[in-house]
């Protein structure tokens, strides 16, 4: 009986199980610190008591920390694990089912404060009915997870086809870029072809013309020396015929001979090169900042006229040193770096690395020239030369032909069409700018330069000619 009396001290009057974490109020009696905070209603500013109802304060709440070691202790020595189909708290049998906790618990859990306003359930009636919504849910998952494998074998099979349709893609890849590379190497073999035979013909010729020419030093050699003998002969001797030897002077000495100049007329057109080089086009225009002072430029920067006098017409040299007659009748001041001697003008744009490419148009027929430069050209004078020493690889062209501008006299070469329009395409890694006819794709010239770390577009335009910079979808 004292054990039972014991056991009742140490049991919480809210819960009606051992304390846990157990709380002295101001009238005396003890409560779990939980069902204590759950059962407390105010009144008049303070909370009333669960067995005796007498007020307390919220702040007399004190932690009863012996009762809590031996209720601690009482628990240890009396329960051992609880049974599975018994209440671990009180130690009756597992009867009814919470559904807000949603577990099982006794019949003096369900008459505890924390259970008394729960819904309660039998727990046969409630293991039959989870048990069913289990099994449902069991059926639907199953179904769900049909839906899902059979999901997951048509992706693998779409990865199957997939790879296959790649596969199928990289062969078909491979077989027309062989079949391009054929007929590229065809198209190189057949072009090679008509430059042997190019050169077989003029070299047929040029044999020809030197045993001609050949002949007629012999010719001439034995002429001369039988002149020579006629004019040391007595006077008889020399008298016996000197016409004839006079007529045949006269008619040994017409040489209708005069050597051609030879142009190579095979050119280097390879085909889709210029599709090839509208992979690299890019927006280039003017900076007005650069400009001589002569220079009009449009507003968008693509247009470009000389406005000097024809009177100023330049002067080239044989060795293509830029003209000394041009002088600039005033100077402005506005831009220090825009140039002051020759009619010139950079690109906006600044090239440090990659592959460019860029078209410049003119139909005037006039001189221009256009190419790349070293960003700090602009302090020649015009006693320089436009050459690649002086850090300027540009071509000279008009209407009629072109001619790449170097240190070295150059003969033109004559465009059997119209050369109105010219691409430049620049390979900075590579260390060369080439330059191509923007209508055909027909390769003109290219130059090889050392490093240089940034480099701008060129031009240069002789007096009333004009360029534009056609509008391309570049970037």
């Amino acid at each position: 009986m004292e054990a039972e009396d014991f056991q009742d001290e140490l049991t919480c009057s809210i819960c009606l199980d051992y304390f846990e974490d157990p709380v002295s109020i101001e009238c005396g009696h003890n409560f779990c610190r939980r069902c204590l905070s759950r059962s407390w209603t105010p009144s008049g500013g303070c909370f009333l008591c669960p067995e005796c109802r007498q007020p307390s304060a919220p702040g007399a709440m004190r932690p009863n920390w012996a009762l809590a070691r031996m209720t601690e202790k009482r628990r240890r020595r009396h329960q051992g694990p609880a049974p599975q189909n018994l209440c671990s708290r009180h130690r009756e049998p597992l009867r009814l089912f919470c559904e807000v906790d949603q577990r099982p618990v006794c019949l003096v859990c369900r008459e505890s404060r924390e259970h008394r306003a729960h819904a309660m359930a039998p727990i046969d009636e409630a293991f039959q009915n989870y048990r069913e919504k289990l099994r449902s849910s069991e059926c639907s998952l199953t179904v769900k997870m049909k839906t899902i494998v059979r999901l997951q074998e048509t992706e693998l099979k779409n990865a199957t086809k997939w790879k296959e349709k790649i596969k199928n893609q990289q062969m078909r890849i491979s077989t027309e870029f062989s079949k391009l590379h054929h007929f590229l190497a065809d198209e190189e073999q057949l072009i090679l072809q008509r430059l042997r035979e190019e050169e077989e013909e003029t070299q047929k010729k040029m044999n020809e013309n030197m045993l001609m020419l050949n002949q007629m030093i012999t010719s001439m050699k034995k002429l001369i020396l039988e002149v020579g003998e006629k004019s040391q002969a007595s006077s008889l001797e020399l008298l016996q015929n000197p016409k004839d030897v006079l007529i045949r002077c006269e008619n040994q000495g017409d040489v209708n001979y005069s050597p051609e100049v030879l142009n190579v007329k095979t050119v280097c057109q390879i085909p889709m090169m210029k599709e090839m080089l509208k992979r690299f086009q890019v927006a280039v225009s003017l900076a007005e900042d650069t400009a001589h002072p002569k220079l009009i430029i449009s507003q968008e920067g693509r247009y470009v006229k000389n406005g000097a006098p024809a009177s100023y017409r330049p002067v080239f040299s044989t060795a293509w040193s830029y003209f000394t007659g041009w002088r600039t009748p005033q100077n402005n001041t506005q831009f220090a770096e825009r140039f002051q001697h020759l009619p010139c003008v950079l690109g906006k744009n600044v090239f440090t690395s990659g592959k460019h490419y860029w078209e410049v148009e003119s139909k005037d027929s006039l001189e221009i020239a256009v190419g790349v430069c070293r960003e700090d050209v602009m302090g020649i004078t015009d006693n320089s030369e436009l050459s690649p020493h002086m850090g300027i690889w540009v071509i000279y062209w008009n209407s009629d032909g072109y001619r790449p501008l170097t240190s070295l006299p150059i003969i033109p070469v004559k465009q059997e069409s119209s050369l109105h329009r010219v691409g430049v395409y620049l390979d900075h890694g590579a260390g060369n700018v080439s330059f191509y006819s923007a209508v055909d794709g027909v390769h003109l010239h290219t130059f090889s330069f050392p490093f240089v770390s940034r480099l701008r577009p060129f031009f240069w335009l002789s007096p009333l000619a004009s360029l534009v910079i056609p509008v391309t979808d570049g970037k």
